[in-house]
């Protein structure tokens, strides 16, 4: 008998896989995902400030009832035009709190869709290639480094969370935090990054 995900490799599994339960069955599943990893996701005190980690923070500090409606809003498969009173108690600060993030997340989402196929492979995949970038770092890759990280990394993001989900981020991000403190961190002493 194949597990549940060895299944869903199956001709079975697949054809399951286009019905509506199953788009709402994987999207709770990669929520549950998003939930865990957020939070056993550690922030290193140096980078606390940049504002990509406070977003993060803000995410893990949503009250539950608030999470999956924020996990909703940047998830590509979500319908743009679900009312967000379906799913909350009846609160209007609330309701016009999870409207003001949902039009935020359609107009990342179109901003998302609009960058060049460069852009949008850059914007995943820096991490690995900075990784396997030589060591020592000369100081022109310091230098756009810094720049990124100090200057970018809020509107990497955004594109990473509509592309690949929060999931991706904090992976990319968790890498970050150690090349940052690798190179960013040993330069400047002890002080700390700012935006």
């Amino acid at each position: 008998m194949p597990s549940g995900r060895e299944w869903l490799q199956t001709l079975h599994g697949q054809a399951w896989q286009l019905t509506p339960a199953a788009s709402i069955w994987v999207q709770m599943e990669e929520f549950s995902s998003t939930v865990e990893a957020v939070s056993k996701f550690g922030i290193i005190p140096e980078v606390a400030l940049l504002t990509t980690f406070q977003v993060i923070q803000q995410f893990k500090n949503l009250p539950d009832f608030l999470m999956l409606p924020a996990f909703l809003a940047f998830t590509t498969q979500s319908s743009t035009s679900a009312s967000p009173r379906a799913c909350l108690p009846v609160n209007m600060e609330i309701i016009d709190y999870i409207k003001a993030f949902v039009s935020f997340a359609n107009e990342a989402r179109e901003r998302s869709r609009s960058t060049s196929d460069a852009l949008s492979y850059a914007c995943q995949n820096w991490v690995i290639h900075l990784s396997q970038a030589r060591n020592p770092w000369d100081d022109m890759l310091n230098h756009i480094f810094k720049v990124f990280w100090d200057h970018r990394l809020p509107s990497w993001l955004e594109r990473q969370w509509c592309l690949k989900g929060l999931l991706s981020c904090v992976v990319v991000l968790s890498e970050g935090q150690r090349l940052a403190k690798d190179h960013l961190l040993q330069d400047s002493g002890n002080s700390s990054i700012s935006c």
